[in-house]
């Protein structure tokens, strides 16, 4: 699969930070335009890469497909990566059980007040807002950190693990 991000080939994605380790293996690494029709590119990716897993549960499969749209559409949504022109990157780790996915983008765009993805109060009659609660409601891990050319929001689902404390950009 021949990807670029910012020009990059797909490659030369900054790794996912804190998935290296005994065991880890990256499976893949793909790029998608910044449009909200590619976000299901994107999930499609990540069920096709963790396909190739059997082991691994329905359940966290699920998950990690209902996150990867949350954190892909916060990409195209509200960072340079859903400004014409834009990419972002996913990239898929798996270890004994577990599951890291990355969502790289092009950074916060120059009006967005803070420019950090966090989890914020919302209300329940809100039509939006819920995409980060939910991934730390669900994943065991998730965070945020610069990177060359952008950032990455990435989560865990390791069953085996604590859920999430909520702290990005550990």
């Amino acid at each position: 699969m021949s990807a670029t991000l910012q020009g990059r080939p797909a490659r030369e994605f900054p790794a996912v930070p804190r998935a290296r380790g005994a065991g880890a293996v990256v499976m893949a690494r793909c790029g998608f335009p910044g449009e909200e029709p590619y976000v299901r590119e994107a999930r499609a990716f990540v069920r096709s890469t963790l396909a190739l897993c059997p082991a691994l549960k329905d359940d966290l499969v699920d998950a990690a497909m209902l996150l990867v749209s949350e954190v892909a559409s916060n990409a195209v949504r509200h960072t340079r990566s859903g400004e014409p022109g834009g990419r972002f990157g996913v990239e898929v780790v798996h270890r004994p059980g577990a599951v890291t996915v990355a969502v790289h983008d092009e950074g916060p765009r120059p009006d967005t007040p803070g420019g950090r993805p966090a989890v914020r109060g919302f209300s329940p009659d809100a039509e939006s807002g819920r995409g980060l609660a939910m991934v730390e409601a669900v994943s065991s891990e998730w965070h945020t950190a610069p990177m060359p050319g952008g950032r990455v929001v990435a989560f865990s689902l390791d069953p085996g693990a604590p859920a999430a404390d909520g702290a990005a950009d550990r």
